[in-house]
């Protein structure tokens, strides 16, 4: 099955992290009448401006879960559970949401900032895993998508809390799509990419130096539909 006939089926996504950067591109990159998209985070306004411009270009199947994974309680993946009754089955969860405090030493790095990280970057990607399995046990063929690094590969300094929890999701990842056969893994290990989240971290860098957020989610999207084979990770 070649990549445009792929790209033409009926399928349902969900993205978190939706409303900025990455995963911003990923929906508009998924831009398709074809699909239903499923966009999840914590910034209502820029979720609310990113349903109006897709919904301007006459695409009417996109639908707004706003979520704070960080402060997130099971009530709220019990909620999410519900609304994912309205799709028979989800073709692709892309856990792209996360958080990257100030680069800091081990030795100096705050207890609880230390749980925030945790608890966005790993333990709730653990329950939108468990929520969505189902749905996902539904498609033929699914995706599981996570979003990595490649200051994480590398092990690189001062990453602290964000460091470990990508690494534990990643594992979390390729066990998940060994235990179900019609899952495909995909673990993106990008190079810094040219979005707000960066220039925060890196306020100096220049930006052009970067690969844009479009780039990046139109590899990885090219990257999925042209897997085939079930029960396997690919590293982007």
């Amino acid at each position: 099955m070649d990549l445009q006939q792929n790209l033409t089926e009926n399928k349902t996504f969900l993205i978190t992290g939706a409303a900025n950067g990455l995963g911003r591109a990923l929906a508009q990159h998924l831009h398709n009448p074809q699909h239903q998209l499923i966009l999840l985070d914590s910034d209502l306004k820029a979720l609310n401006k990113l349903y109006d411009e897709l919904d301007a270009s006459g695409w009417n199947n996109v639908f707004l879960f706003p979520m704070n994974l960080a402060g997130s309680a099971q009530a709220e993946f019990e909620q999410l559970a519900e609304g994912l009754d309205a799709f028979p089955k989800l073709d692709g969860l892309f856990l792209n949401a996360a958080i990257l405090p100030a680069l800091t030493p081990i030795e100096h790095f705050d207890p609880l900032q230390w749980y925030e990280v945790m608890q966005t970057n790993l333990n709730a990607n653990f329950h939108l895993i468990q929520t969505c399995l189902p749905k996902l046990k539904a498609s033929h063929q699914a995706w599981l998508v996570t979003i990595s690094d490649q200051a994480v590969k590398n092990n690189q300094q001062y990453y602290g809390a964000y460091a470990v929890a990508k690494a534990g999701l990643e594992q979390l990842t390729q066990l998940v799509v060994e235990e179900n056969a019609n899952l495909q893994g995909v673990i993106a290990h990008f190079p810094a990419l040219a979005s707000h989240f960066r220039s925060k971290l890196y306020p100096g860098e220049p930006p052009c130096q970067n690969e844009t957020v479009e780039s990046a989610a139109e590899r990885l999207i090219a990257t999925c539909f042209k897997q085939q084979t079930h029960a396997d990770i690919t590293f982007l």
